[in-house]
């Protein structure tokens, strides 16, 4: 038999009422001793005895807040645990879609993946235990007109995603996940006409863009996963958005010089950069298959890795077959000690 529940709608009545705010908050349950506890119950004229069996285990609940005075649902349910927490380590460093059961396994301690609002929470709650840090990916099929990844791009369903964003990830859980997320991407391959339903996205797509999401999602950093050029040409975008994208390959010629040349851009325009690797097609479009060998990985990503304007260090990208390599192992568990060696760094522009 279970120990009765006490009632408590006369107290929410009354808060309604009265229209005040209350914080429940954040309840630890302690582990309970296996020692069956008796208790009684009087009910009129009779007695109920039982006993209680308690299990050992520690349960820890979300808090749920009331808020009659300023008219917030009571139901909300808000992510106030976040036990455990590791903080990340030197310059954020990794593959893109590393592998989420991999997080807690190392050795990587950031990566890029596409997330729907559906995950996120749960994604960053994962990634803030194990000392990973996110660039959230909006899936690019909820970017488009049609709802197909191959679609046209429309502002409008960038807005409504974004929307969903924020009821998943509303300020106050923003603000405790903060040094776990490096920014949220706004799209990429923007001239790819084939990526986009045979319509380049433009400059002026995206600032309407990052300008909604910049108010549905406070203090995110907002970038994109091209070059700093893209965003010089149109002059209405760089001040909405914290960082661009420098990600080398071996047809963009010698990879100090093209580094370097990014990094003064995004200087120019007041833009942190992410600097990483084609790790997957090291020859760009001309040879898009061919992976780096682990002597490219170690030339090119030292050169990024160290680079003083590099706000993050990730390359594209985690592929099984690769990582199975011991020589790709240990070329990136030099460029791994390297960012550890390295300050931690937001990619968040100044001011």
């Amino acid at each position: 038999m279970s120990r009765p529940a006490v009632a408590v709608p006369a107290l929410l009545a009354g808060l309604a009422a009265g229209a005040v705010a209350l914080a429940l908050p954040t309840i630890t349950a302690v582990a309970q001793t296996a020692t069956p506890v008796e208790w009684s119950y009087d009910l009129g004229d009779f007695t109920i005895f039982g006993h209680t069996t308690y299990n050992e285990s520690v349960l820890l609940l979300p808090r749920v807040v009331y808020d009659t005075s300023r008219g917030l649902d009571s139901a909300r349910v808000v992510d106030s645990v976040r036990a455990g927490a590791a903080v990340p380590a030197g310059l954020a460093a990794g593959l893109n879609q590393w592998p989420a059961d991999r997080f807690c396994a190392g050795p990587v301690s950031a990566t890029m993946l596409p997330l729907e609002p559906a995950v996120v929470l749960d994604r960053l709650q994962l990634a803030a235990r194990c000392g990973i840090r996110l660039v959230i990916v909006p899936p690019r099929r909820f970017l488009t007109t049609t709802g197909k990844t191959a679609g046209t791009f429309s502002v409008d369903s960038a807005k409504r995603l974004t929307d969903r964003f924020a009821a998943a990830l509303p300020p106050d859980t923003l603000r405790k996940y903060r040094r776990t997320i490096i920014g949220l991407n706004l799209g990429d391959d923007y001239g790819d006409k084939n990526a986009w339903g045979g319509k380049a996205v433009t400059q002026v797509q995206i600032a309407a863009w990052a300008a909604y999401a910049r108010s549905r999602l406070p203090g995110v950093p907002l970038g994109v996963r091209v070059t700093p050029d893209w965003v010089k040409s149109a002059p209405v975008l760089a001040p909405l958005l914290d960082y661009a994208w420098a990600q080398y390959h071996t047809a963009m010629g010698d990879a100090g010089t093209w580094y370097d040349a990014r990094a003064r851009i995004a200087q120019e325009l007041g833009l942190k950069l992410v600097m990483g690797v084609n790790a997957e097609g090291c020859d760009g479009p001309t040879n898009p298959l061919r992976a780096c060998t682990a002597a490219e990985l170690l030339r090119y990503g030292t050169i990024a890795v160290e680079h003083p304007a590099s706000c993050a260090f990730l390359s594209w990208r985690y592929a099984d077959a690769t990582w199975a390599r011991e020589d790709i192992r240990a070329a990136w568990d030099t460029l791994l000690a390297a960012a550890r060696g390295r300050a931690g760094r937001e990619c968040r522009r100044d001011g």
